[in-house]
């Protein structure tokens, strides 16, 4: 039973004492949904599109940009035509320390930067540590094309070149196994590379631990809202794990264009609530009628978008069931924050702004999402631990301090 659990705090419980010097274990970061930088191919070259100026200064033609074309009888996703798309940043942390596409004066490491994101933690890590952390080096990220879901990621090459990248980080760490630190989607992402992509052997070998950060096993419900109405305020940008920070530099994002957009990724779809999570739990209303996770089929079909339902349909089987990873895991996530759970429309259904009811979360990962993880503590022989961040909101999970003394205190261990 979950109650019988060996909490991360018992688990380090004997080590307060001891004075950790040696760092053991090269760090590779996966980060979440939106925090990959996207460049878009140009008569200039390439150049920043998420986020980047033009998301701010054309913002209903950067998301045309974005937008992807689903083909229901191959059930395989491209780009709109004419439209070349990469990430950029693969292997090394500058792109995923921040996260404003266009060439800006603050460099990685060199001063705070436009909208931080892993910035925090990988300059504590390089700073505690300086003889073993460098950049490029032993702490590294692995961003993706994050409309992508997991299949077409491996379809891309993505998979292979993380592994790569993770045995080339071995040997350069000392022949140290590797510690995948993933954040929100990351956690997803890590774990269909750790099923479904690599053998137990190879886990053996070259993973030290995985460390998820507000994973969003069963999705997250604010996703429902992005497919339905594009958010669930006016701005259409709030309950996000990004969108705060990126509502100071653009202004004005249309709530409907950023919906219309948000259903063509099967990222998103993959986000959706699990109906074997959240069962028969009421998560939106209409004056006609109510939906449960079950009802994806009837929900899609009366907010005019049924392609969504096939693309649903077409993701389900992504990591069904959560299966463990079979390494050693420590699962953290945030807690005691209102986060977003039903979605009451009016008449108005589904371009209107819905009235929300709050549960627990993080404010955007809700409760019974990050808590998947716990089953795993039976499911494999690895050892397995847990610990909740009460207060910590998702996007704070990558720089709060408790997190980042948790993850040295695993880094400093051999597992």
């Amino acid at each position: 039973m979950r109650v019988a659990l060996v909490t991360f705090a018992t688990a380090v419980m004997v080590l307060r004492a001891v004075v950790f010097t040696e760092a053991r274990s090269p760090i590779l970061i996966v980060p979440g949904l939106t925090a990959s930088q996207l460049y878009k191919k140009g008569p200039l070259g390439w150049r920043g599109l998420w986020l980047g100026l033009k998301l701010c200064l054309n913002v209903n033609s950067a998301l045309k940009d974005l937008s992807l074309v689903f083909n229901p009888a191959t059930g395989r996703y491209q780009n709109q035509p004419g439209v070349d798309i990469r990430t950029s940043g693969f292997g090394d942390t500058c792109k995923t320390e921040y996260l404003f596409a266009d060439p800006i004066e603050q460099g990685c490491g060199k001063q705070r930067p436009i909208i931080p994101y892993f910035y925090t933690m990988v300059k504590y890590f390089v700073e505690q540590y300086p003889q073993y952390y460098k950049r490029g080096v032993t702490i590294r990220a692995a961003p993706y094309d994050w409309r992508l879901a997991q299949d077409q990621l491996q379809a891309s090459g993505y998979y292979s070149s993380v592994q790569s990248l993770i045995e080339i980080m071995y040997r350069d760490g000392g022949n140290a196994k590797v510690t995948i630190v993933a954040h929100s989607m990351g956690g997803p992402v890590s774990l269909f590379f750790l099923n479904n992509v690599v053998t137990q052997q190879w886990k053996d070998t070259y993973i030290n631990a995985f460390i998820p950060l507000s994973g969003a096993w069963s999705g997250g419900n604010f996703a429902l809202a992005a497919v339905i109405s594009g958010g669930i305020n006016a701005s259409g940008i709030q309950h996000h794990p990004l969108f705060p920070s990126l509502r100071k530099y653009c202004h004005g994002l249309p709530p409907l264009a950023l919906r219309n957009a948000a259903r063509t990724f099967p990222s998103v779809s993959t986000l959706l609530p699990k109906p074997s999570v959240w069962g028969k739990t009421v998560l939106v209303k209409t004056p006609n009628r109510c939906y449960t996770a079950n009802d994806y089929e009837a929900l899609f079909a009366d907010m005019n978008h049924p392609l969504g339902f096939e693309m649903y349909t077409s993701t389900s089987i992504i990591n069904e069931g959560f299966p463990a990873p079979n390494v050693p895991v420590f699962c953290f996530y945030g807690t005691n924050i209102p986060t977003p759970e039903t979605f009451t429309y009016d008449s108005g259904f589904p371009n209107t702004v819905p009235q929300v009811m709050y549960g627990d979360g993080d404010n955007t990962v809700n409760l019974l999402s990050s808590e998947v993880c716990l089953d795993w503590a039976n499911q494999q022989a690895q050892k397995f631990r847990f610990k909740t961040f009460p207060g910590v909101s998702h996007g704070e999970m990558v720089s709060n301090e408790s997190v980042l003394r948790a993850i040295e205190t695993i880094l400093l261990l051999r597992q």
